[in-house]
């Protein structure tokens, strides 16, 4: 069953100012003190509404931090889409190249945010807003693929989109998670870049 279930969604303008509120509260105490720190009371408190009005709209802990984890998704989705409008002129692999900088750039940022989200993204990619985020990102990428025949060819735009969009979170969770130090090394974009361009590589 997704963590959506039971999730009220609201409707006037003051119900939604206060679900952006607790959204942005979970955020920030997930930052700081990670899922198991994170409680319904302390994000309620940072909010500034009471743990009943939380709970009008967040049932329960993993659906808010799930809310919290949609947020960051449209982000990525809103981010790789100024990557292929700021691109005019360049090449799909050199907007491989600039994705994966910007991604490593992130990472860098919000490290600490990162290695939270590490701990608990098995559990999170088990509900219905992280994977409808997560399809959303797969399906531009999937578009995008599209707009390049020549880079395409015959092969399945979803299928190459899915492994490519993976491959690099895969790599860039695995560097946080056993690695943290290697975030700060100055190939890691290139390398990253570089495994993405397998994927694109054709063997004909």
């Amino acid at each position: 069953m997704g963590a959506g279930k039971g999730r009220k969604k609201p409707k006037q303008e003051r119900s939604k100012a206060t679900v952006e509120a607790i959204v942005e509260a979970t955020g920030q105490i997930f930052e700081k003190k990670g899922y198991r720190k994170t409680t319904t009371t302390s994000v309620a408190e940072r909010a500034g509404v009471s743990v009943g009005s939380l709970y009008q709209y967040f049932p329960d802990k993993q659906v808010l931090i799930a809310a919290f984890f949609e947020r960051r998704l449209e982000q990525d989705v809103e981010f790789m889409q100024a990557i292929v409008a700021r691109g005019g002129g360049r090449s799909p692999l050199e907007l491989l190249g600039i994705a994966a900088e910007e991604m490593v750039r992130l990472y860098r940022e919000d490290r600490q945010l990162y290695a939270g989200v590490v701990d608990v993204l098995a559990l999170m990619e088990q509900t219905d807003e992280v994977r409808a985020g997560l399809t959303r990102a797969v399906q531009l990428a999937a578009t995008f693929l599209r707009s390049e025949p020549e880079l395409l060819g015959d092969r399945d735009p979803e299928l190459l989109a899915l492994l490519i969009f993976h491959a690099l979170r895969g790599a860039m969770n695995a560097v946080i998670a056993y690695a943290p130090d290697k975030l700060d090394d100055p190939q890691l974009p290139e390398i990253l870049a570089g495994g993405a361009r397998g994927f694109l590589e054709r063997g004909d």
